[in-house]
């Protein structure tokens, strides 16, 4: 070992503490301070090298820290090659820094140690104390401690801080555990190609998203770009993805579906590695600016869904290493493992194993794009959440529209596999079955020990979205009212990768934020199930006992067969955001009743709230 004294940099937000030591005594034990979610970063000194280097940095060092909380609970936590620790600005490609991230969930005294090893491949296995592998020497088995305290400016009510882990809680819905409220999605889902932007580093694109140049921020991040296809290398080239963050924030949208990789398919363009062709070196300062993206997006209220492969490339990993003839590729597991790696200390996430997962490649020249079998999703999303420390959201997206035999297929299938927590939908805008969709797959879970997570994040469009009323009414209330967690709106038309402008979709967004707000308000919603077969006329949810939720698309057809009781009847407008305090009535009769129209617009979609009258 060629170093004689090692540093070890603890930087907590904008808090720096260094310690100094030789590497044949222990760390000297460091105290320093953190405040709780917020953001741990361990910045080690380790060998020098660079992403061309042998041995790679990538595959053949694996650094990991176990941390022990004040309680005794203790979290693995995998690290990564950095560079420089500052490569986003200085886009360096060497260095000799190394990093963990973590946000810590308990207040008080925590301790970690330090895990450094070595050898071929070594990345790719998922570190266990009881293997015997070779130390990597530097900060090997080295210790330290930080005392986590309570904030002491609180975050804004957006900013993911502010609650805590969203955390599958075996529910078909997500939980924060800090705050302890639950989470109902209105994603954007368009451009998938977001990352595809050319204010990253060696980023084949012109996308620059201009039209939300004005949305970006005094405050706000910034960086430079060596990517040659920007229209300057000012920080100027930064601002458009930021502004479009900040649009999105702005309408309440809280998730955003992403490709993290879309080599050989739509786009084409985004990738963490140095080329599509080099899936085992990872650029560096791509990766450290997309975490800038990623951090902007958690402040604003927006859950980052990592989508991690498309159809087009299912088994990309597996063709290069062995032309298919190996189930799970060794650069896939370490790809899984620098994306958890780099971005999973972010609080609310969804993991995404891969879009369209299933759609046989009709060409029958499979190569990279040789759909993935059920055995193959199981293993991956083993592997994946052998990764995590947090109950991790892992989910995988079905294709093409309308084909869910990855769910359901007899025999073949990985319904309620344990190891995702829940389904991504693909369906169709305008085929009117995304109701009866979602409320298969709700129902098919919601009586097991391990519920799923149901949502709708492709309703498929085939031209530009040009018909709110059907977007509103067909997908977005059908989704929740069949129990769904969440829905996220796609352009249609192409514009999944060619739309830059969000601004002509505000209603679009709104039709979703506004149905989010009124089940966060009004509606007691992790307590109801829903309820077919209350109403043959809309779409009904029940806690079965005295609470009832129906919508109707149409207010002069509202009928429902309640129990013979006494109830009030309040309703609320999806298309104004009004809510209108209704009155009184009861039911002495088996048979379905009529229930009273809306104050207005009755041969409209509206919402019927009823609860059981107080005698």
């Amino acid at each position: 070992m060629k170093n004689k004294k090692i540093k070890l940099s603890l930087v907590i937000s904008a808090f720096t503490i260094s310690l100094i030591f030789s590497n044949w005594v222990r760390a000297e034990q460091a105290i320093t301070r953190v405040e709780l979610w917020d953001k741990l970063t361990l910045t080690l000194e380790g060998p020098q090298t660079n992403e061309n280097a042998t041995p790679n940095p990538f595959t053949d060092y694996r650094l990991d820290a176990i941390f022990t909380s004040p309680s005794n609970k203790q979290y693995r936590v995998p690290g990564f090659y950095a560079a420089d620790a500052n490569a986003a600005h200085t886009h360096a490609t060497s260095g000799n820094l190394w990093q963990i991230l973590f946000s810590p969930n308990e207040l008080g005294n925590w301790h970690y140690r330090l895990s450094f090893v070595k050898g071929n491949n070594i990345a790719s296995v998922t570190f266990n104390m009881a293997n015997n592998e070779q130390s990597a020497g530097f900060f090997d088995q080295q210790t330290g401690e930080f005392n986590v305290t309570a904030a002491t400016k609180l975050p804004s009510i957006k900013d993911f801080k502010s609650k805590g882990k969203l955390e599958y809680v075996n529910k078909p819905y997500l939980q924060f555990s800090g705050s302890k409220e639950y989470f109902l999605k209105a994603g954007a889902n368009s451009p998938e190609v977001l990352l595809g932007f050319s204010g990253f580093d060696d980023t084949p694109t012109k996308r620059n998203y201009q039209a939300h140049i004005k949305h970006w921020q005094n405050n706000d991040p910034t960086w430079q770009t060596t990517n040659t296809e920007a229209d300057n290398s000012s920080h100027q080239s930064s601002k458009g993805i930021i502004g479009l963050i900040n649009y999105l924030a702005s309408l309440n949208i809280n998730a955003y579906y992403f490709l993290t990789m879309n080599a050989y398919g739509d786009g084409d363009q985004v990738w963490p590695w140095l080329s599509k062709t080099q899936t085992t070196r990872y650029d560096v300062s791509k990766l450290a600016q997309w975490d800038i993206v990623f951090s902007h997006m958690q402040q604003k209220g927006i859950m980052t869904h990592f989508v991690m492969s498309e159809t087009e490339n299912e088994s990309l990993f597996e063709w290069n290493e062995s032309q298919l003839k190996n189930d799970f590729a060794v650069s896939r597991k370490i790809y899984y493992r620098e994306l958890f790696a780099r971005f999973g200390y972010h609080l609310a996430t969804t993991w995404n194993i891969g879009e369209e997962n299933g759609w046989q490649d009709p060409s029958g020249d499979d190569k990279q794009q040789k759909a993935n079998t059920t055995k193959q999703r199981k293993q991956f999303a083993d592997y994946f959440q052998s990764l995590t420390y947090y109950p991790e959201h892992l989910v995988i997206h079905n294709g093409p529209s309308l084909d869910y035999h990855i769910y359901d297929k007899p025999n073949d299938n990985i319904l309620g596999y344990p190891a995702y927590t829940g389904a991504s939908l693909q369906g169709e805008l305008k085929t009117n079955t995304t109701y009866s969709d979602v409320l298969k797959y709700r129902q098919l879970t919601q009586n097991n020990p391990h519920p799923w997570v149901i949502t709708m994040d492709e309703a498929y469009i085939y031209e530009y979205a040009d018909n709110v009323d059907t977007w509103r009414k067909s997908n977005v209330w059908a989704s929740f009212m069949a129990g769904g967690a969440g829905i996220e709106f796609y352009l249609g038309g192409g514009g999944d990768i060619t739309e830059q402008d969000l601004t002509p979709y505000k209603d679009y967004y709104l039709a979703m934020t506004t149905a989010v707000e009124f089940f966060q308000k009004y509606v007691p919603f992790t307590k109801l199930t829903p309820a077919p077969e209350l109403t043959k006329t809309g779409w009904a949810l029940s806690d079965n006992s005295a609470f009832y939720l129906f919508y109707f698309s149409n207010a002069s057809q509202a009928k429902a067969t309640l129990p013979n009781a006494c109830y009030t009847l309040d309703w609320f407008n999806p298309r104004t955001n009004n809510y209108i305090n209704g009155k009184r009535f009861c039911v002495n009769t088996a048979t379905s009743t009529q229930l009273a129209t809306p104050p207005n617009t009755p041969n409209n979609d509206w919402v019927y709230l009823i609860n059981l009258s107080a005698k």
